[in-house]
């Protein structure tokens, strides 16, 4: 049961970490226009000129650590012995 249990996190994570992917991927490419087109920096609700640049940035770092944790924690998650089983054959 506990496999099973470990196995369905591992997927639950993995779906989660693409998905900020996802969003990340999305907010590199918005940050990007943002800067090459400093007419669109106006266009950020919260924050306007190279502020919206910077909490932009911010936000993309938040989530990229978010998604190493999630990934660092998948990893750390396998019991020793099916690394060592995979490893000795």
């Amino acid at each position: 049961m506990s496999v099973i249990k470990n196995r369905i996190m591992a997927i639950a994570k993995l779906i989660l970490s693409a998905f900020l992917f996802l969003v990340w991927s999305f907010l590199i490419q918005g940050e990007y226009e943002m800067i090459t087109k400093p007419e669109l920096q106006n266009d950020f609700p919260i924050a306007k000129g190279a502020y919206a640049v910077y909490s932009t940035g911010f936000i993309l770092l938040v989530i990229a650590i978010i998604i190493f944790l999630l990934l660092y924690s998948i990893k750390k998650s396998k019991p020793p012995t099916e690394t060592k089983a995979k490893s000795g054959s």
